[in-house]
């Protein structure tokens, strides 16, 4: 075993504040086999393992050479929160509307993280059904599932968001199964009393909307109803100067134009950027810097920048 290995992998899980399983999964190993052998007692090949703990340092040391680009109070950023504070204070539906690349999922998770206690975040899957749904809404509230009936479990989410001041979040409700996207309405609204945030693609409005799918009781609930369209150029500067304060203004447009307002793919580029200045050893940003990145870029349409 070599000791320089193991006490750089103790310094590593302390710095980045990594769990050992964590550390161990992105190893591609076993958590037992990392416990084991910071206890020199593992008995299986150390040369392998400590060859991949070794690249593992490396790629932690690499990602952290970066500065990561922060969640930006930016003017999209202010009005998915407050959309979502609406609902969640007056006990209301929200419906926030963006295309692909808009925030919104960051601004769910940035409004979860800080009413931790007071929010159910759900990535919707697709196909997801009001079964799946009511399942996991219980899982967040630490409400027992195993061996209980599927109505009793729902009588306990609805009376559990009634007694608490909640807010149930679905990002990307548009995958929802139609009976369910309507079931959520009736579960958490009507018989929880309880804030509902529905987050998707403009889709979700047109599903809404559509006589045919007979959602004119959720429709008819719907308090506050926000359509966002793309990241500003004002936002697109807080974003850039968030990683570097004295940005020139013609860099901030060169990845503003490339990005064609979505903001996933502004972001996407200023970390290309960052690993090419990291790989060039450059301090500053330019024009160059901005197409090599963009040229990792893929935009909307599958067309390559």
């Amino acid at each position: 075993m070599n000791l320089g290995i193991k006490e750089r992998l103790d310094e590593a899980l302390e710095k980045y504040g990594l769990s050992q399983a964590q550390a161990a999964r992105e190893m591609n190993y076993s958590p037992g086999v990392l416990s084991s052998y910071r206890k020199d007692d593992y008995k299986g090949d150390v040369q392998k393992l400590e060859g991949a703990i070794v690249q593992w340092l490396a790629r932690q040391a690499k990602a952290r050479e970066r500065k990561c680009v922060p969640i930006v109070d930016t003017d999209d950023l202010r009005k998915i929160t407050n959309a979502i504070q609406i609902a969640h204070t007056e006990k209301d539906i929200a419906l926030i509307i963006a295309d692909a690349g808009a925030g919104k999922s960051t601004a769910a998770s940035w409004y979860a993280k800080y009413n931790e206690k007071a929010t159910v975040l759900i990535d919707v899957m697709s196909g997801m059904n009001r079964r799946m749904l009511v399942h996991e809404i219980a899982r967040q509230l630490s409400i027992e599932i195993m061996r209980v009936p599927f109505n009793t479990v729902v009588k306990n989410v609805t009376n559990m968001l009634y007694e608490r001041d909640m807010v149930v979040i679905l990002d990307e409700a548009d995958y929802l199964r139609p009976d369910a996207l309507e079931f959520t309405r009736r579960l958490v609204h009507d018989l929880g009393q309880s804030g509902l945030v529905l987050i998707g693609l403009p889709r979700l409005k047109y599903q809404i909307q559509n006589l045919r799918n007979d959602h004119r009781q959720l429709e008819s609930r719907i308090g506050v109803c926000l359509h966002l369209s793309g990241l500003s150029r004002a936002d697109a500067a807080l974003i850039a100067e968030s990683v570097w304060p004295n940005i020139n203004k013609k860099i901030v447009d060169a990845i503003y134009h490339v990005s064609k307002s979505d903001v996933r793919q502004f972001t996407k580029i200023i970390e290309r950027m960052q690993q090419t200045m990291a790989i060039n050893n450059v301090s500053e940003p330019d024009v160059d810097i901005v197409e090599t990145a963009a040229a990792l870029i893929m935009r909307r349409g599958g067309q390559a920048v």
